[in-house]
């Protein structure tokens, strides 16, 4: 029946499919599995967008994704609901006991064991539950022996380039001065590369938070640096994951001498903003909008007392509702209209997920014997892929 259709409208017909069905017709016919695995394709799929979104659910842990999981679908309509969920089970067993989401884009999730500040190995792995295909990301290059922190930042660049930043901040142990030493040394890995490259003249004075969120193709943490022995400055790092140069975003006045802990930076709605908790238990919810411009910074409301302690904040929906953890309730869903909250009889930890095709089988860019001859190149064993070294297994 394809003869008789035309590519582009096939083209069309199939960008309205879901990623399951799209998988399922690559094995319809070759025209078929060459349209639907191709770049174009697939950044295209995941630029249109759905009705529905996806949360991923960690039950117990919230940093451990070796706990159970669960994909839950939400209709972003009003008022929010969940309209079903589906269990997943992680598909890699290396022997590594805990692994945290470092961020969510476009379908993939980078998860992390990077725990210790004197861990020897790194393990970061590179995962789309969707389309249940993983990678895992060789050994980064930067691991002082000496006491450290690590920030991550995660990326896909024009939905389909994976990018990873590595941000080590070395303790200064003199005397009581137990400081993160600025600037901190940083690498990049790009999957087109598949190797971890250092970035030099690297000028950032912010020490940052575990914690990032990504929007408009930048990766963001939050950050300080000090002014004196008791106060400090508050900004955003900003590190562009195409251009691979970092900048600051800076905080509105009120929230730039608050204490860091209270801070939270997400994505709400179609803008990038924060979130102070204060010592009431209180949210103010604060939006950008007018991207990198201070003043644009504007309050939008405050999430007052609930019917119990807030826990955490996990996501606002373009309706304006926000999605909460409630001590003793778990999720709770608010209407900063109505002020009333609703109750979804749900524990656990979320994070937004959307499906896409990224990591699908087909692609000839992420083929197994592709990632051989990449990793056995990053290793500098440059010798035939059929020689001895590789037949003996040295490459590894």
């Amino acid at each position: 029946m394809s003869d008789y259709i035309p590519r582009e409208l096939q083209i069309q017909i199939l960008q309205k499919l879901p990623v399951k069905s799209l998988i399922r017709f690559t094995a319809v016919c070759k025209s078929w599995r060459s349209i639907i695995t191709s770049t174009d394709f697939i950044s295209s799929h995941l630029s249109n967008g759905k009705n529905d979104s996806l949360l991923l659910l960690i039950r117990g842990d919230r940093h451990n994704i070796l706990d159970q999981l669960s994909l839950l679908k939400v209709a972003e309509n009003v008022p929010f609901d969940v309209s079903s969920s589906s269990q997943l089970e992680v598909p890699f067993d290396d022997g590594i006991e805990y692994y945290k989401i470092v961020g969510s884009c476009d379908g993939l999730l980078c998860l992390s064991d990077e725990t210790s500040r004197k861990l020897e190995h790194s393990h970061i792995t590179i995962w789309n539950p969707c389309v249940r295909n993983h990678l895992h990301l060789p050994l980064p290059n930067i691991n002082p022996e000496e006491d450290h922190s690590v920030a991550l930042g995660f990326g896909v660049a024009s939905h389909a380039y994976i990018k990873v930043v590595r941000l080590v901040y070395i303790y200064n142990n003199l005397g009581d001065d137990f400081r993160l030493i600025v600037p901190p040394q940083v690498e990049v890995f790009s999957d087109d590369k598949w190797r971890w490259r250092r970035l030099t003249g690297v000028s950032v004075t912010l020490t940052v938070m575990d914690w990032q969120a990504f929007f408009n193709g930048v990766v963001h943490w939050l950050g300080f640096e000090p002014i004196d022995a008791y106060n400090s400055r508050n900004s955003i790092l900003a590190f562009d994951i195409v251009d691979e140069v970092f900048s600051e975003v800076m905080l509105p006045d009120e929230l730039a001498s608050e204490d860091i802990a209270h801070l939270r930076i997400l994505v709400i709605g179609e803008s990038f903003g924060v979130v102070k908790h204060d010592r009431d238990d209180a949210y103010d919810v604060w939006v950008m909008k007018e991207y990198c411009v201070k003043e644009s910074w504007t309050k939008l409301y405050t999430i007052d007392h609930l019917i119990g302690k807030i826990e955490n904040l996990f996501k606002f929906w373009k309706s304006g509702e926000a999605l909460l953890e409630v001590k003793g309730y778990g999720l709770v869903v608010y209407n900063p209209e109505t002020k009333m909250p609703k109750v979804l009889g749900i524990n656990g930890y979320v994070y937004h997920y959307a499906e896409s095709l990224l990591l699908f089988s087909g692609l000839s860019r992420w083929n197994s014997l592709e990632l051989h001859l990449r990793h056995c190149e990053s290793l500098k064993h440059r010798r035939s892929f059929f020689g001895e070294e590789y037949v003996a297994g040295k490459h590894r």
